[in-house]
């Protein structure tokens, strides 16, 4: 039986997630991807620059202090946009069981013309230290083209992954393996540090190993539908420049991640949009 269907999370809402255009904006938010801000939210688009750190951005010192301070139960609500227009919503939520594992969910559901595209990403896990440690992952996709859905186990005793049917994956172990949803928790935990650049082993929603590498760039201040923030921006780092994609992360907010953006030759291709924040 999987971990979480004997749950009782904090935050208990449905989950529902994301679905040519259409396709790449919802596989662009499972990680390196966002929406664009329509007209009214023009100001986000336009970051105001802070060359001062803030009192809020001051790295916390001991990882695992820190990592339990970040993590902590909450919902966040998101705009998935694209180019001025609005196609679609997310979520992240996170909660925790009586037993004392975390649940880590993103959703998101995209529309364009008569397509639609539906995601959920879900990881049971556990702290290890200043460490994320997967324990299950889920991965499914529906609507318009091809569905798909992945689930995989980590067996940390005897270092392995294995299917729902209990059959050996095509991803190999590594050391702090992470899966393509818990990165972004992992991360949100890095960027309250001191280190200025991170590098992850995880497998993602194909079963494949990758490695995903982060810098620390700049500090700005963003105007979003929810109010004004100060926020620490994240780049991912690619071996070429021709896909760009950044994250914004609030250290006054639990250094929740607040926006997402993808740039694939100089167009915008997503951007999410934080609308909706609540903790327990």
């Amino acid at each position: 039986m999987m971990l979480y269907q004997e749950w009782k999370p904090r935050f208990a809402r449905r989950s529902r997630t994301f679905g040519k255009p259409l396709l790449k904006l919802g596989a662009a938010i499972c990680l390196g991807g966002v929406a664009m801000s329509v007209a009214s939210f023009a100001l986000a688009q336009q970051p105001i620059q802070s060359t001062e750190q803030s009192q809020s951005q001051v790295p916390m010192q001991n990882e695992r202090c820190r990592a339990e301070a970040l993590t902590q139960p909450y919902n966040a609500q998101y705009l998935l946009m694209r180019r001025g227009r609005e196609h679609g919503t997310a979520s992240r939520t996170l909660s925790v069981s009586d037993e004392g594992l975390w649940r880590y969910q993103t959703t998101t559901e995209a529309s364009f013309l008569f397509l639609s595209d539906r995601r959920y990403q879900d990881t049971v896990f556990r702290l290890q230290g200043d460490q994320v440690q997967p324990l299950e992952f889920t991965y499914r996709r529906e609507g318009t083209g091809s569905n798909q859905d992945y689930f995989v186990t980590f067996n940390y005793a005897e270092q392995t992954l294995l299917s729902r049917g209990g059959d050996p994956v095509e991803a190999e172990w590594r050391e702090q393996l992470l899966d393509s949803n818990a990165v972004l928790h992992q991360l949100q935990i890095d960027v309250a540090g001191n280190e200025s650049s991170w590098a992850y082993e995880l497998i993602d929603d194909d079963g494949r190993n990758r490695r995903y590498e982060f810098e620390r760039e700049s500090s700005e201040v963003l105007r979003l539908p929810v109010g004004e923030m100060e926020t620490i921006r994240v780049k991912r780092v690619r071996e070429t420049d021709r896909r760009e994609t950044y994250f914004w992360f609030a250290p006054m907010h639990n250094y929740t991640l607040v926006q997402m953006q993808q740039i694939k030759e100089g167009k915008e291709q997503a951007r999410l949009v934080l609308k909706q924040l609540d903790r327990d």
